[in-house]
């Protein structure tokens, strides 16, 4: 994995949308407070990581992509919650590996436009040839993470690098499989959002 191309990849689109990032990241953390918004919110925020990394215009109300997969959002994020809450409840280190071997799964949900059972599959077939680097992607994002719990003004800039950054690197080894080319349905789209 080049982390230097994922992250000069991520900075980039961060920098070419930031005001749209950076607004998007505030509906995020303040919309999360209503809990149920929570999973959809953060879906609208991976597909705007997606069309950034694609060099499509990124726009604020993207962030609400999400709600037209509600269902499908909330599916995955209480799944992969349930797995890694067992996974630490076992002495931990279960759920620091489910945590490592999930870690594409949001993105790949997006992306592909999977169901969460799919996009926790797949995560887990890309994760686990691969768990060295996928290792170090998640210790380089909880690096990044920690230093955005310092003061919410910087996590406004490290969650949605952390969010491009996990979608370059799902795309990274989606490109060298298939011939995928990063090509993702775009839910605007779809009529039915709860599939």
């Amino acid at each position: 994995m080049d982390y230097e191309d994922i992250f000069s990849r991520s900075w980039n689109a961060f920098k070419d949308n930031v005001a749209a990032f950076i607004v998007a990241t505030i509906i995020v953390v303040f919309g999360s407070i209503f809990i149920v918004t929570i999973a959809p919110l953060f879906y609208g925020l991976t597909y705007m990581a997606v069309k950034g990394l694609r060099g499509e215009k990124v726009e604020i109300n993207d962030v609400f992509e999400g709600f037209n997969r509600f269902v499908k959002s909330w599916v995955l994020l209480l799944v992969s919650v349930i797995l890694i809450g067992i996974g630490y409840m076992l002495l931990v280190l279960p759920g620091l590996i489910l945590s490592i071997l999930l870690i594409y799964s949001f993105p790949l949900l997006v992306i592909k436009d999977y169901g969460a059972m799919d996009a926790i599959k797949e995560s887990i077939d890309i994760s686990k040839p691969n768990f060295v680097d996928s290792l170090v992607l998640f210790i380089i994002v909880a690096i990044i993470s920690a230093i955005g719990g310092i003061t919410y003004i910087v996590s406004l800039v490290t969650i949605p690098i952390i969010t491009l950054a996990l979608v370059a690197a799902a795309e990274s080894y989606l490109g060298s499989e298939d011939n995928y080319t990063a090509e993702y349905t775009d839910v605007s789209d779809v009529d039915d959002g709860n599939e």
